[in-house]
């Protein structure tokens, strides 16, 4: 989560700010200069300052206004329904409980996701590789990423990769994201459906 980039800011807010701000340094730095015989980077200033709101004020107002997407992070708990078909060409259907643990700043969005087993062992921990939040035509946010499970031979939990889509609904009962997801784990091609409610605002992950 160190690379910063811009994709989720208002150009809107963004650059009307920028050509404030760069003005404000500017004029700043003339006066200290003229006074003090010292002067400062503008752009180092200007870079420090947006690092600074991207990783630890960028969802916290009034720097909020600056970007177009909620703030997601947080712990998710909820079901996996998950199906398969077999060597004997049974589909294989079950269900198991799920969590993700979303982290996430200005610029971009991790999420790692742990299956409970029905003996109450957790799969290894799915990490995502490339995230992206999207915005709907209808005004709602998506969440598509492709991630990798290093797998679990002591559990016969082979490495995979896999893509999954949720939708992030709001409702009288909180906060909640739903979708699917897709992977290419072996022997037997998985996919499945996901339904996670908002637990809390923890993002430690689980041990």
């Amino acid at each position: 989560m160190d690379r910063y980039n811009l994709r989720y800011l208002k150009p809107e807010s963004f650059i009307p700010l920028c050509i404030a701000l760069g003005l404000l340094l500017y004029f700043t730095n003339i006066y200290i200069s003229s006074h003090w015989g010292v002067s400062f980077s503008i752009f180092a200033l200007t870079s420090f300052l947006f690092a600074l709101i991207n990783k630890y004020l960028w969802n916290v107002r009034p720097f909020s206004w600056l970007y177009y997407v909620p703030d997601f992070s947080g712990t998710y708990t909820g079901t996996l329904i998950f199906e398969f078909t077999n060597e004997k060409c049974q589909k294989v259907k079950d269900e198991l409980d799920h969590i993700k643990v979303i982290t996430q700043n200005g610029s971009n969005i991790v999420i790692n996701s742990w299956t409970k087993r029905k003996d109450g062992t957790m799969t290894s921990v799915s990490r995502s590789i490339e995230a992206s939040i999207i915005k709907e035509k209808d005004g709602t946010f998506s969440i598509i990423y492709n991630y990798l499970n290093e797998g679990n031979f002591e559990l016969d939990f082979c490495p995979h990769y896999g893509t999954e889509v949720l939708r992030a609904v709001e409702n009288k009962d909180g906060k909640h994201l739903i979708g699917k997801y897709y992977t290419e784990r072996l022997p037997f091609q998985t996919k499945g459906k996901i339904d996670l409610k908002f637990k809390s605002k923890n993002t430690n992950h689980i041990k």
